[in-house]
């Protein structure tokens, strides 16, 4: 590997390297890698291609943590409309030199929760990919600021979310999904079932089932993961079943 840069985040230091393997980059934080992706910014990580996939129909899309940028890069690349907010600006700067980020998009410094309360926009996509050293997902997502969240997504939007999964009986992302989707939406989750400390996705939306879009299920059949789209395990109003036809 070669080092590109080094910095001191908000969270601690940050480095770039450069994999002589394959010439991907990779966003080490605190020395937990967060992105990997091309020079021109297309991710290696298959929940990446998941949640592009997930808001394939959304124009409209508020980011809530940037990192290396690879969704963002990507969404811009396909003409939506962005919103990105960080609370490390150093993560834009990162984004652009090293990970194809484009110049000019709307780059908000804030704490995503400070920007969710004041924010009184509405999208019809909402990402959310934050974390770092010692983040707690369940403080963090609390119902307030769930319901806050949802608060800016528009009638028939989607809202996808990364969070990270100690096990299979870790209650975290059923949890949280139930927060997200309140008694409006409905909520799946996109799993890789059988792996310790590894990535899900959430998605909430109003739909009864999940996009039929081929380029989803290509993402998951092609991913070296074993991925799964599953109902949450927390039922109640707002909560479908992923397979109705």
């Amino acid at each position: 590997m070669r080092l590109l840069g080094r910095y001191q985040g908000r969270n601690g230091a940050i480095e770039i390297v450069e994999c002589s393997a394959d010439g991907t980059r990779i966003y080490f934080e605190e020395g937990v890698r967060q992105s990997q992706a091309t020079p021109d910014g297309e991710s290696v990580f298959s929940y990446v291609k998941l949640m592009d996939e997930l808001l394939h129909r959304a124009t409209n899309i508020l980011i809530l943590g940037c990192g290396g940028g690879n969704l963002a890069t990507r969404l811009a690349r396909l003409g939506k409309k962005l919103t990105i907010v960080d609370h490390n600006p150093i993560s834009f700067v990162i984004a652009q030199q090293y990970f194809g980020l484009p110049d000019g998009l709307p780059l908000v410094v804030s704490n995503f929760r400070k920007f969710i309360f004041d924010d009184n926009q509405l999208y019809d996509g909402i990402a959310i990919d934050v974390g770092g050293p010692d983040f707690c997902f369940d403080a963090e997502f609390d119902i307030e600021t769930c319901n806050a969240i949802r608060a800016r997504l528009a009638p028939g939007g989607c809202m996808v979310m990364n969070v990270l999964v100690a096990n299979d009986i870790d209650p975290l992302p059923d949890r949280i999904a139930a927060r997200l989707a309140g008694d409006r939406l409905r909520a799946w989750i996109i799993d890789e079932e059988g792996i310790q400390d590894r990535n899900a996705i959430i998605a909430c939306m109003s739909e009864w089932q999940l996009s039929a879009r081929p380029a989803l299920a290509e993402v998951m059949q092609n991913s070296i993961e074993r991925w799964s789209i599953r109902r949450s395990r927390v039922r109640g109003r707002g909560v479908g079943n992923p397979f109705r036809r």
